[in-house]
């Protein structure tokens, strides 16, 4: 952690330039005995510094380190750490869900996409580990690597969310019998998914309206949870930018929730 707080500052002076190769040379170089500790050390230091809170030009926080993985060509995880080493490192935070959504984008990005649902479900159970499999911060790395996978050069927000993300989707979600609060939250977690990956992005135009109308058209979420991620308005330690991100994806999103509002209003009338 020390070393880390040494290093942290020097990868940041070179905001511009930074790349995560620099920082693979960094860990490897450093602490070759435990590079994958330190790669988490490192993260967690970039993350805290008042240097990503206050760069201007770039977002700040988790945006700035997914920007800059962006930016270093989606660089594996295995690079910096195995597959197997996910579960030992994990904890329920910002740069948990990062190395999540980064571990999962690498295995879609080599699967062809008739075999994903079959193919990363498999992986998935051989490598991530039951306890965090339950944790509703599971869906938000899942839908942040789906979103990335579809994010290609001249690429049509219709072509997003195909059959096999859809049925990842719903698979870990609801896959089981639970409880209503926690199938809305994990569904709650896609939504912040999203919102997240379109700040990165730097907003693309209409990609947050038609994912949340693919969403409700397939019955992945449901009008509760849509309502109660638009007015979730509480700071929840460990994801400081989901306030932060959100005011930009809610004004965007004004027609869709006219139009839930308006189903919601036609149902009701064909009950009574």
């Amino acid at each position: 952690s020390y070393i880390a707080a040494i290093i942290a500052p020097l990868l940041l002076s070179q905001n511009a330039s930074f790349d995560f190769n620099n920082l693979k040379d960094s860990c490897t170089s450093i602490r070759p005995e435990n590079s994958s500790k330190f790669f988490i050390e490192v993260l967690n230091k970039i993350l805290s510094s008042k240097e990503t809170q206050n760069i201007k030009e770039h977002q700040g926080g988790i945006l700035w380190i997914y920007n800059k993985w962006k930016t270093s060509e989606y660089v594996s995880l295995d690079v910096f750490m195995p597959n197997n080493q996910i579960n030992k490192f994990f904890k329920n935070d910002r740069i948990g869900v990062f190395l999540l959504s980064i571990a999962m984008y690498d295995k879609m990005k080599v699967t062809d996409s008739k075999l994903l649902y079959d193919t990363l479900h498999s992986w998935i159970h051989v490598n991530i580990s039951a306890e965090i499999i339950k944790c509703p911060q599971f869906v938000r790395a899942l839908t942040i690597a789906i979103v990335i996978a579809c994010s290609k050069p001249n690429h049509s927000y219709e072509d997003f969310f195909d059959n096999g993300h859809v049925k990842l989707l719903i698979c870990y979600i609801r896959s089981q019998p639970l409880p209503e609060p926690e199938i809305q939250a994990r569904e709650v977690q896609c939504l912040y998914g999203i919102q997240i990956m379109s700040t990165v992005l730097e907003h693309p135009r209409g990609m947050v309206l038609r994912l949340f109308h693919t969403l409700y058209q397939n019955s992945i979420i449901s009008t509760e949870s849509f309502e109660q991620w638009k007015k979730e308005d509480e700071f929840k330690a460990g994801f400081d930018e989901d306030l932060e991100t959100k005011t930009m994806a809610v004004v965007v999103l004004n027609s869709f929730f006219l139009s839930l509002a308006a189903n919601d209003s036609d149902e009701d009338e064909t009950v009574e």
